[in-house]
């Protein structure tokens, strides 16, 4: 969907990836606070009023596991497909950063319930028995929040055109960009603008341009673009004079 190309969208809905992964963020990210609130508020309703209900370990162990296995099978099968395509997508990215969270709170709860076996109920720790819900949510919370808020403003820029921060795509344009502008000027600036898959190259020359240079900058526009798609399938590169 994201390449169709439209009366209104002459270069294609590649909007609709970092719209998408905003989204997911935001979700992600109500979940989180959200789990932490809830279980926060059964943690301080034992702590206050000695109420609460001892944690019903037993189906927990074996699931925590098989669904550890199954996130991150997939966040690496996501992060596999994404390198295939010179980790140029922002779906994909979002995708598997959401399954390493997933994983990630899978496994960490079903290790905290692991220690919980050899914890005594009427020991000093026994509140873990009542609260260990809260304790587990908020280090995992504290653990993966980056990842989300990450995804959150990578797409905000690229929804919002600015300039990218994929390291991949600004040192593999920027070393073609040089071989190929550097004998004619040197004296330029590239900004590159990443919108889901598509890539717009800005290339603002400061000097004077002559006829014969404009030529040889047009030629070396063509053999820019040529190699960039190479590795980048959705491109345009503009001069900026």
């Amino acid at each position: 969907m994201s390449k169709k190309k439209t009366k209104h969208y002459p270069n294609g809905l590649h909007f609709l990836e970092p719209l998408y992964a905003i989204i997911k963020s935001l979700l992600i990210l109500i979940l989180l606070i959200m789990s932490v609130i809830v279980t926060l508020n059964t943690a301080l309703d034992y702590f206050i009023h000695g109420n609460g209900e001892i944690l019903n370990v037993g189906p927990v162990l074996p699931y925590t596991i098989l669904m550890g296995i199954l996130c991150f099978g997939l966040g690496l099968f996501n992060d596999r497909q994404n390198k295939i395509i010179n980790n140029s997508s922002t779906i994909l990215s979002a995708e598997s950063k959401a399954n390493y969270i997933d994983g990630l709170q899978s496994l960490g709860i079903g290790v905290a319930v692991f220690f919980l076996y050899f914890i005594d109920i009427d020991s000093f720790f026994g509140f873990f028995w009542y609260t260990g819900d809260f304790f587990i949510t908020f280090l995992l919370v504290i653990i993966s929040i980056k990842d989300p808020i990450s995804v959150l403003w990578n797409s905000f820029k690229e929804l919002t055109n600015g300039t990218t921060n994929n390291k991949d795509v600004i040192q593999y344009t920027n070393k073609i960009v040089c071989r190929f502008l550097n004998p004619i000027t040197k004296d330029f600036n590239c900004k590159i603008i990443k919108t889901g898959m598509y890539i717009e190259i800005k290339l603002a020359i400061k000097e004077a341009i002559t006829h014969d240079k404009y030529l040889s900058l047009m030629k070396a526009k063509e053999k820019i673009h040529a190699e960039i798609k190479l590795k980048y399938e959705n491109i345009n590169i503009v001069f900026v004079f």
